[in-house]
């Protein structure tokens, strides 16, 4: 079953990677200009002490287009350039640079970008800041050096004692894409018709339909001669529907579509209908029970359980953190053990563009240190084999495997890009459901949960905190032993990773995808994640924190003008 595994993921990678519309590096004039830039400022800088043994240049363009409408009107429609230049300046030496995480409280992620005037009208403007930015970027990579050097001094061995960085190696690519093309009228035209559906709802506090668009090119040079353009492209249909209970609970329906071409998206029936049973949902969840802590088997669907494993797995395996000593290090010295079910498969391919025709907005094709993107197989057959990697190496992993990711303001570090969970065995999810009434039997517990969606939660990983997690579902059913189902709301998960994640028994055949973005100590990047729905022998419910505030008394004026109000 493994090869099958194998030879699946062959296939998906032969989709993303097929031919694409290649440029000329040396025809493109930011990476000309910037080269002569980072040129200049080697030469000199690397002589200093420190030297700056290694500068890069990420140089991004891109332009954000957003129309969004709330109670039946656009509340926002416009469009915002920016041109952006990250700098990447290390002071020392691959064994101890500037970039090297302090034992003290300060915070060395955060790096400045700088805004670049348009190099179409004024290359020697463009130079200029450029030089400028060159300068600042050297100047404070020395302080920070200075920094690590004495908390160096003054703190206790560190328990991996790995470099600080190796060199990417040499990469030169380009690629060009067409510009994303919408029709925005009919878009306008659709979210508002989808707005007038939450008029008269008194339950629905708050609404917002939206469409955006992101897109652009990223022109990266590095001293190693790395020489890159690479095109990106995002574009999202969706709304987001917000209520509360009277004792405070907060309710929320949401639903998202991400596309890179008009085909792609819903049609107006299918768009229309996701909101009519979203606000069908919110009602319910309105005058549902509340649910109470226990312990019981349960199904993770398939989205929610994507982002079980983004949540509780991915940023345990992400590299730099092993070598941390402020981490929790759950995974550290278990390559090679299996850390969780042996049905389980887990890669990390930041290759694929698609998955089953819904565009992956964890896909790239270098990172953002200038290193190829490549497929990671984290856990095989629930043993653990591989960190994902950025140019931070650790013991018994010396290289990038092309996971350095940040968003703009940010030092790069590993994350996650496109997670894929994959089972050695499925069942039909109706035979899934079957399974656990049975399970429910067994252990003669009144009932179990089916786990419908999930929005995201909080992971603990420092050694200051329990390594724990808590997850927030936005939508959660009790099914009783005569498959009887209710709804409930105030539902949180929680648990800890090396308990959770053996407890899989079952998975279904019904592979989906989360596409949403992720907020770590390098920034908010696009992520995905699949997975099907798995059964859980045993899944800790407790309730969900509440407001002190009370809901609106006066309720909306949509919902008095069509005499909806209680």
């Amino acid at each position: 079953m493994k090869h099958f595994f194998l030879m699946m993921l062959g296939v998906f990678l032969a989709c993303s990677l097929q031919a694409q519309p290649l440029c000329n590096i040396e025809d493109q004039r930011p990476v000309q200009l910037l080269e002569a830039e980072l040129a200049r400022g080697i030469k000199t800088f690397k002589k200093q002490k420190p030297p700056i043994y290694y500068l890069s240049y990420t140089y991004t363009e891109e332009t954000k287009n957003s129309l969004e409408v709330a109670e039946g009107g656009v509340s926002w429609e416009g469009e915002i350039p920016s041109r952006r230049l990250q700098i990447a300046a290390r002071a020392g030496s691959p064994k101890m640079d500037n970039t090297r995480t302090l034992k003290s409280d300060y915070d060395n992620f955060y790096i400045p970008a700088t805004t670049l005037p348009d190099w179409q009208g004024d290359p020697r403007a463009f130079e200029t800041a450029v030089w400028r930015a060159t300068q600042q970027a050297a100047e404070q990579a020395q302080k920070d050096f200075s920094r690590v050097q004495i908390d160096s001094i003054n703190s206790s061995k560190r328990t991996d004692d790995s470099n600080d960085f190796v060199f990417p190696p040499e990469a030169t690519y380009c690629r060009e894409e067409e510009p994303l093309s919408f029709d925005w009228e009919r878009l306008r035209a659709l979210l508002l018709k989808a707005s007038e559906l939450v008029q008269g709802k008194d339950f629905v506090l708050e609404s917002t339909f939206y469409f955006s668009t992101q897109e652009g090119n990223r022109y990266f040079v590095d001293s190693v001669g790395s020489r890159l353009k690479t095109p990106f492209a995002y574009a999202r249909l969706g709304y987001e529907l917000y209520g509360k209970t009277a004792d405070g609970l907060q309710l929320n329906r949401s639903q998202s579509y991400d596309v890179l071409k008009a085909s792609e998206l819903p049609d107006e029936e299918t768009f229309l209908a996701a909101v009519k049973q979203s606000i069908l949902e919110l009602e319910a969840l309105s005058r549902a029970p509340e649910a109470e802590p226990m312990t019981a088997p349960a199904i993770l669907k398939n989205r929610a359980m994507a982002v079980f494993v983004h949540e509780v797995l991915g940023h345990r395996v992400e590299g730099h953190r092993q070598k941390d000593d402020s981490f929790g290090k759950t995974f550290t010295d278990k390559v090679g053990q299996p850390v969780v079910s042996p049905l389980l498969t887990i890669v990390d391919d930041p290759t694929l563009a698609y998955f089953n025709g819904i565009p992956l907005r964890g896909f790239y094709e270098y990172d953002d240190e200038g290193v190829k993107s490549q497929p990671v197989y984290i856990v095989q057959d629930g043993i653990l084999k591989n960190f994902l990697m950025h140019s931070s190496p650790i013991k018994g992993f010396s290289v990038s495997n092309g996971h350095g990711r940040r968003s703009t303001g940010y030092r790069p570090v590993a994350r996650m890009g496109n997670t894929r969970v994959m089972a050695r065995q499925t069942v039909s999810y109706e035979q899934l459901e079957k399974q656990l009434l049975s399970e429910i039997k067994r252990q003669g517990k009144p009932y179990g949960f089916i786990i419908e969606d999930l929005s995201g939660g909080f992971t603990q990983t420092g050694t200051y905190s329990p390594q724990a997690f808590k997850l927030q579902p936005t939508l959660v059913y009790r099914i009783y032993p005569d498959g009887r189902k209710e709804l409930v709301r105030g539902a949180d998960m929680v648990g800890t990773p090396l308990v959770s994640f053996n407890k899989v028994l079952a998975a279904a055949d019904d592979y989906a995808v989360f596409n949403g973005t992720c907020g770590a100590e390098s920034g908010w990047v696009p992520v995905s994640a699949i997975a099907p729905s798995v059964l859980l022998e045993s899944l800790e419910i407790e309730k969900t924190g509440k407001s002190n505030l009370k809901p609106p008394v006066l309720v909306p004026p949509s919902a008095e003008k069509k005499g909806k109000k209680k």
